[in-house]
């Protein structure tokens, strides 16, 4: 014989599941809207290489805009930030690459990930390693050492 549920089982079993899909779904836009954002950023950096200034040949483009893909991808993990701040985050770049881009841009880049999460404070020891990069093109710009200040100095 079948087993019967009353009402205060059947409301308490839809609730739950109701509760369940609310959780999964704030899980799922959480991590697909940190997713979203973060393929943007990695988007408007790459339309970068597309915009060299005239003062920097194609391969100091290049090195500066490679070493800022890495930056993305090595600092900006999702879990040390929320969606809103990545979604505030990725207009900020995309309202600052509006304009003309320079070796000027690439450093305000790198200053705003070290703003943003714990990754892009640590990512900027990487600094030296674009400078030496950097002269080893003969670029007439390199990046100014990092001005983030880490909790253990």
């Amino acid at each position: 014989m079948p087993k019967q549920f009353n009402l205060k089982t059947l409301l308490s079993a839809t609730a739950f599941a109701a509760v369940c899909c609310l959780l999964v779904i704030t899980w799922r836009d959480s991590i697909m809207g940190r997713t979203r954002y973060s393929r943007r950023l990695e988007n408007h950096i790459e339309q970068l290489r597309a915009r060299q200034p005239n003062n920097l040949t194609a391969a100091q483009w290049g090195c500066m805009v490679d070493w800022t893909r890495n930056l993305h991808g090595n600092s900006l993990i999702a879990f040390q930030t929320t969606t809103s701040e990545i979604a505030a985050f990725e207009t900020k770049v995309e309202e600052h690459l509006a304009g003309n881009v320079d070796g000027t841009t690439i450093e305000w880049i790198w200053d705003a990930y070290a703003d943003v999460c714990p990754g892009g404070q640590e990512y900027q020891r990487f600094r030296t390693m674009v400078n030496e990069s950097l002269a080893d093109l003969n670029s007439p710009m390199l990046l100014d050492p990092p001005t983030v200040h880490r909790d253990d100095e």
